[in-house]
């Protein structure tokens, strides 16, 4: 003891309470329930790498830190449930339910998630590289910032999620939902992809009428036969992008660049497309009747066939001989 400093007696009741104090623990996948039934359970923190957790009942746990890598989760049930940070890489959720989920930040990297569910969850800068939610319903859910490089989103839901600055080059998404699908719907808007990076994404067939596109990345992405009607491309870089038979009617395009950009067979009707950057675009059979070109720079556009119908080229740079001859088709 050191001279002059007293020290209170150690009490039965304090050493009582010491030794209450909660165990910190640690999970192991051989120290699960044979059930599986993990309801609200804490999991923070646990080594669950390779576990098979197929048909488990994990609604409103808390498995934050967690290492799922490899885990079979096939049908889970993860409502609710709290995954920031998890390590689930080459994970298989395949069918599972994760409504409401919160997996910030995790890594799903390689993951499967084909045919789960993902309404209103949140994945705000999640690692998706090259996982596969083919047919997964994601609508509503936060994505700003998530990392979907090379993610095959084939036919999955999204309308009404928010992929703002998300990273989606080279992403599949043919014939995927983004677009509004009308009131009285859970997502009633359009997906928000402000500043998202989708370069060399594919997106032929997708539903994007209403989806904002504002300052995104397109450049070299494919849209063949996607509905864009009434999307916001507002200074979109959309160099070399292909809408061969999109429909884009009252599509905003704003100062964006559409610069050898392809557009046979498209509808845009309506488009306006004022001060785009139209250089070399090939616009053959397109319909553009009604459309507002002003002050856009249509050096070296192909307009071969398309309809021009009442459009507007005032101030614009480069007018082909077409609108010279009357506007005429």
């Amino acid at each position: 003891m050191i001279p002059g400093v007293s020290r209170a007696p150690l009490t039965v009741a304090a050493l009582v309470m010491f030794f209450m104090l909660p165990v910190p623990r640690v999970f192991a996948a051989d120290a699960l329930p044979a059930d599986k039934q993990l309801a609200g359970a804490d999991l923070n923190g646990a080594d669950l790498a390779g576990a098979d957790l197929r048909g488990a009942v994990l609604t409103g746990a808390s498995l934050v830190g967690a290492n799922l890598r490899g885990a079979q989760l096939q049908g889970a049930d993860l409502r609710e449930s709290y995954l920031r940070e998890v390590d689930a890489r080459d994970a298989n959720f395949t069918g599972a339910n994760l409504g409401g989920a919160d997996l910030t930040r995790a890594n799903l990297s390689g993951a499967r998630l084909d045919g789960a569910l993902l309404l209103r969850a949140t994945l705000y800068g999640a690692a998706l590289k090259g996982a596969s939610l083919a047919n997964a319903a994601v609508a509503g859910a936060n994505l700003v910032r998530a990392h979907l490089e090379g993610a095959n989103l084939e036919g999955a839901l999204l309308a009404g999620s928010d992929l703002t600055q998300a990273f989606l080059a080279g992403a599949n998404l043919k014939n995927a939902d983004l677009g509004a699908p009308g009131l009285g719907h859970p997502a009633p808007r359009g997906a928000r992809l402000v500043g998202a990076d989708l370069e060399d994404a594919e997106l032929a067939g997708a539903n994007l009428v209403s989806v904002n596109f504002r300052d995104a990345v397109l450049a070299g992405a494919g849209f063949e036969g996607a509905r864009l009607g009434d999307a916001d491309l507002t200074w979109a870089r959309a160099k070399g992008a292909r809408f061969d038979g999109a429909a884009m009617s009252w599509v905003r395009g704003y100062g964006a660049d559409f610069r050898d950009a392809r557009f046979p067979e498209a509808d845009l009707t309506y488009a306006q497309l004022v001060g785009a950057r139209l250089s070399g675009a090939d616009f053959h059979g397109a319909n553009l009747s009604g459309a507002n070109l002003e002050q856009a720079d249509l050096s070296g556009a192909d307009l071969t066939g398309a309809d021009l119908d009442g459009v507007s080229v005032r101030a614009a740079r480069h007018v082909p001989a077409q609108f010279q001859q009357g506007g005429s088709k």
